[in-house]
């Protein structure tokens, strides 16, 4: 047998998992293309396929295919789909804290969201959340601002002056056009109260009661990415570069997985990476209740587990 039959007769008893990113595959998922690279996954009897988001895609969609999937998306999309009654549950969450945040360009003298009192602010369908909880801060609602959908292109959209604030991932985007040259103003989201989980790992629950093992393998083997990855991040960025995202540049994936250990970390430290607590996912229900963004009650205890951590 050649070594090419070989490698295919492995692949083939391998246990195939589709990983749906909610983003392109850079340092904000340095821990699994680390791992990838290193071929942790497939050291684990798992065959990981990763998926880059494309425009327009809900990922929590995917999750309605007859295929092992797992998908990395923000807490609200998962919950209002749940909320629908998808039978999906949270394994566990890359990120401690949402990146999400808002950036203005410094020379338009906007610094807090209270400055844009009948201004323009573009979000993104998973950031309604954040914007309201946000304005609540400073006793402000949508009544209050102009709130815009918007797309992806927020070096254009800000330097045409079509909005006045952007829905960004603080650690991503302000980093980018800062790399551009752009002065910004940046807003973070969990200093005004959106303390949430993202980059949550959801998947269907006929896997979890299907291949428990190969779920807890793939989150061990995920979190011991990102471990490694803090350890090592101007290689881990220079993989990026080279195998995931070519057109990256390796000094700002470096700069962004740096920015990024505070909120992968949290509380929990890098021992219990991905470690998930259900009263903050009590509150985070609670928030899409009082916001009508709910279309029946649910109990935290029965949309999230620790058990594959």
């Amino acid at each position: 047998m050649n070594l090419d039959s070989f490698e295919k007769g492995h692949l083939c008893r391998m246990f195939p998992l589709k990983l749906q990113l909610d983003w392109l595959p850079n340092a904000q998922f340095a821990g699994v293309v680390y791992a990838d690279y290193l071929g942790w996954y497939k050291r684990e009897g798992i065959n990981l396929e990763i998926i880059p988001w494309q425009a327009f895609l809900n990922q929590m969609d995917l999750l309605d295919l007859d295929e092992n999937y797992v998908v990395s998306t923000e807490d609200n999309l998962f919950l209002r789909a749940r909320g629908n009654g998808k039978p999906v549950k949270a394994i566990g969450t890359m990120m401690q804290y949402s990146g999400i945040g808002w950036m203005m360009l410094k020379k338009s003298g906007y610094q807090e969201l209270s400055d844009l009192r009948g201004k323009r602010i573009g979000i993104h369908t998973d950031g309604e959340l954040a914007i309201d909880i946000a304005l609540a801060h400073y006793g402000m609602t949508r009544k209050d601002v102009e709130i815009l959908e918007v797309g992806f292109d927020y070096v254009g959209l800000l330097a045409r002056n079509e909005i006045d604030a952007m829905q960004c991932n603080i650690m991503i985007e302000p980093l980018e056009m800062e790399a551009l040259g752009f002065e910004l103003n940046v807003i973070r989201g969990y200093d005004l109260g959106y303390e949430v989980y993202s980059q949550v790992i959801v998947t269907t629950e006929k896997l979890i009661n299907n291949y428990p093992e190969k779920l807890s393998r793939f989150l061990k083997v995920t979190f011991d990415g990102w471990r490694k990855a803090f350890e090592n991040p101007q290689e881990v960025a220079e993989i990026i570069v080279t195998n995931y995202l070519r057109e990256g540049k390796s000094a700002l994936q470096k700069q962004m997985l740096l920015a990024m250990r505070p909120i992968i970390e949290g509380k929990v430290g890098l021992d219990k990476l991905g470690i998930m607590e259900a009263e903050r996912w009590q509150t985070s229900i609670n928030y899409l209740a009082q916001n009508n963004m709910l279309q029946k009650p649910l109990v935290a205890e029965e949309v999230m587990t620790n058990q594959f951590l």
